[in-house]
């Protein structure tokens, strides 16, 4: 398969090579972000450099991109130079890529390959967590990739990430396969975009009726991300944050998303 050929030839010449551009790479996944080694192997963690060959089938992901401009030398140049994180089904299949130029500057975010994979339809790390998820009957579901990475690498099994989209429907189903007790742990944003999806997130989860409790770790600064604050303050005080949402809280938010979607 083109997909899972590339994802291992990009996580070998991250671990194997020594240029500057790979050096650069793994400082920033390991130094910036913190991601063990032992982590960088887990999730086979990569970097595709500038003078990557990749096959047609890869190439065939971005072409209906509107950020490929007609100028452009072709749909692999926008790849060249970038970490590349694996994306699982939940039982281990490969079916995307998150891609990020290997820096801290402003404006620079994660990109996915766009089809056939749809973010909205799987959930980050849960083919890594989903048994001790079932096990436990426990969800801690962040935003990002590297939050996800970090607590998981903290010794946080039962963590999935949402990859920085909302909660859809196939992602409440997903949850519900494996367990009855979710606990959302978004980013705290300046603009309180991270506290309305939050608040929508509740609402799409208790629209499905199958949870035994939904709970929120909120305590973050505002702007932080919980990978930044556990590696301050550990993966403790993070989970001592942990409130259990009483049922008149939830059904304040829920009232207050339909009158939202009424206007």
């Amino acid at each position: 398969m083109a997909l899972a050929s590339f994802i291992n030839n990009c996580h070998k010449i991250l671990i194997n090579n020594q240029d500057t551009n790979t050096q650069k790479a793994m400082h920033y996944i390991a130094d910036t972000r913190r991601v063990s080694k032992k982590s960088i192997i887990l999730h086979q963690i990569g970097y595709c450099p500038f003078d990557a060959k990749l096959p047609k089938e890869i190439q065939f992901y971005g072409k209906d991109l509107s950020n490929i401009k007609p100028n452009d030398k072709g749909f692999e140049y926008f790849l060249h130079g970038r970490v590349i994180v694996p994306i699982f089904s939940e039982f281990g299949e490969p079916v995307g890529v998150a891609t990020r130029k290997p820096s801290s500057e402003p404006g620079n975010a994660w990109w996915n390959l766009a089809r056939p994979f749809r973010k909205g339809d799987h959930l980050f790390l849960l083919d890594k967590t989903r048994k001790k998820i079932f096990k436990k009957n426990k969800i801690y579901v962040v935003e990002g990739y590297m939050d996800g990475v970090s607590l998981l690498q903290e010794g946080l099994n039962l963590v999935c990430a949402l990859m920085g989209t909302a909660l859809t429907h196939r992602k409440v189903g997903l949850m519900a396969r494996y367990c009855n007790n979710i606990c959302l742990c978004l980013d705290i944003d300046k603009n309180h975009s991270g506290q309305k999806a939050q608040e929508k997130a509740i609402y799409t989860l208790s629209e499905f009726g199958f949870c035994d409790s939904i709970s929120v770790i909120d305590h973050l600064d505002i702007g932080q991300d919980p990978d930044e604050y556990v590696a301050i303050h550990g993966l403790t005080d993070f989970l001592d944050g942990e409130r259990i949402l009483k049922e008149s809280e939830i059904t304040k938010i829920c009232k207050n998303i339909r009158q939202q979607n009424k206007k």
